[in-house]
């Protein structure tokens, strides 16, 4: 087993003191991209602490200080190295292992002496770093995922006192597919560009997030199975950004058509103070009544660029009531009932283009506003969460590649794995936040994406790691160099 962890304290002044003195117990060259950055972040911010509140269970040789296997798993995720094979490049790092709590002791003789007999032969004793890289794999099934959920939230609420988050939020869903029968995985019909079911059956699961439009942090996640469908989650995943949060935080929430639902909406808008504004469907009544104003409204047409492609148009109608299913009591398929009030944009014109009639986009809005404008400008931040939340989840921290197939923890890794994904988005942007943002590098560029920054530390200069007892700290080479008396001259 892993033994106590060896906690190591960052303390520039007594690592200075003692190199002063020409004393240290262990110096290492840092390249710019190995993650370690990530893991010292990871370590100031507490996540390890959470991570070894989380309820843990294994059948025999139970290991100690097993919040390692999450921090390493989210690293690997952060510094590209997320694969099972690739863990390997992490763990023969010897100051992050460092870092991680192992001794002189357990560096030399692994994580454990099971199975090194004959390995390779009569008297020879296996050489394979402080653990096998399927370990990590291993021990995160044995992890309560409830629990490794709550960290995240405890993080998220730790950091919304930290960071401007803003109160217009973005809700969406993606899928990660699997291939048909993956355990604990269901299939679903996948979708056209009209949100209409097509004939491709597709299996996987479904992660949703909230996110803030402002910082694009998730504030609240949830993983179901693929058929799960998007209308029921509503209500539900506001109130978890609320839960972590607080009150009055979410003034207004962007959600795609898929989220449609009149009493959720109605119960969002007068049960909870909560703005919101969503795409009609074209089947809808109130798409058909606010559509057929066209022809009226051809003097009230208000018009905006949409970035380089022209000017877009539309006009606003206010105060429709022909959307019977936003009420506190919907009618169900009773006819002539009226809804709750509620507000619509008609784009009658993308990008230059006329839109031919019958095919015109209709946003829906609990707002109240006399401009079309305000609502397109505001709905337009939605395409965040694709842009940024998705795409760098699914690109940079291969939200997609699940790690297990066939075994019985199968599942479970899976949803791990989603769920580390997404917290190892939410510390980046974290990071990015509260350490990048005041730094001289800052006024420079700051790092959009987890690939941006990668390759910004690919192209730094190496650093150096040393250690002096327990203390730590991770030093320029030029200001090493100078403490150890090298007299630099610039060339």
């Amino acid at each position: 087993m892993l033994g106590e962890r060896e906690k190591l304290e960052h303390n520039k002044e007594m690592v200075d003191q003692f190199l002063r003195e020409k004393k240290y117990s262990f110096a290492e060259m840092v390249p710019g991209d190995n993650g370690l950055e990530f893991l010292e972040y990871m370590i100031e911010e507490g996540i390890g602490e959470f991570f070894s509140e989380v309820r843990y269970e294994k059948l025999r040789n139970p290991v100690k200080n097993y919040e390692i296997f999450p921090l390493i798993y989210m690293m690997n995720i952060l510094s590209g190295e997320w694969s099972i094979r690739l863990t390997q490049v992490i763990l023969k790092d010897e100051a992050i292992v460092r870092m991680l709590g192992f001794t002189t002791e357990k560096i030399v003789n692994g994580l454990t002496k099971r199975g090194s007999k004959n390995q390779h032969g009569k008297d020879l004793k296996r050489k394979s770093g402080v653990m096998a890289s399927t370990t990590v794999i291993d021990n995160l099934a044995c992890f309560e995922y409830d629990g490794l959920e709550e960290c995240l939230n405890i993080y998220i609420r730790a950091i919304s006192c930290k960071i401007d988050l803003g109160d217009v939020f973005i809700l969406d869903s993606t899928i990660v597919e699997t291939f048909e029968g993956y355990p604990g995985a269901k299939p679903v019909r996948r979708k056209n560009e009209d949100g209409e079911d097509t004939d491709e059956i597709i299996w996987g699961f479904k992660v949703f997030i909230l996110t803030s439009a402002r910082t694009q942090i998730p504030v609240a996640i949830h993983i179901t199975t693929a058929n799960d469908a998007d209308s029921t989650m509503l209500v539900e995943m506001v109130n978890r950004g609320i839960a972590n949060l607080g009150e009055e935080r979410i003034k207004v929430v962007l959600v795609d058509r898929g989220f449609i639902d009149g009493s959720q909406l109605y119960q969002l808008k007068y049960g909870m103070g909560i703005d919101f504004i969503i795409p009609a469907k074209k089947n809808m009544d109130i798409w058909k009544c606010t559509t057929g104003l066209r022809k009226y409204n051809s003097n009230n047409i208000e018009e905006w660029h949409y970035g380089k492609k022209g000017l877009s148009g539309g006009y606003l109608s206010k105060g429709s009531v022909s959307y019977s299913q936003y009420a506190e009591n919907p009618a169900g398929n009773t006819k002539n009932k009226d809804g709750a009030p509620i507000n619509a944009v008609v784009v009658t014109r993308w990008a230059s283009m006329e839109i031919s009639p019958g095919k015109e986009k209709v946003l829906l809005t609990s707002l109240e506003t006399d401009s079309a404008i305000e609502i397109i400008q505001l709905y337009g931040e939605r395409t965040l969460i694709e842009n940024c939340n998705f795409r760098e989840l699914k690109q940079a921290a291969a939200l997609n590649d699940l790690p297990q197939y066939k075994n019985k923890n199968a599942s479970k890794t899976a949803k791990i794995h989603m769920l580390l994904c997404v917290f190892a988005l939410v510390v980046f942007l974290a990071l990015v936040y509260t350490v990048y943002r005041g730094t001289p590098e800052a006024k420079n560029k700051i790092p959009k994406n987890i690939r941006e920054f990668r390759f910004a530390k690919k192209c730094e200069k190496s650093k150096i790691f040393i250690l002096v007892k327990n203390y730590y700290h991770i030093y320029e080479m030029k200001e090493f160099m100078e403490f150890v008396g090298f007299d630099l001259v610039d060339p």
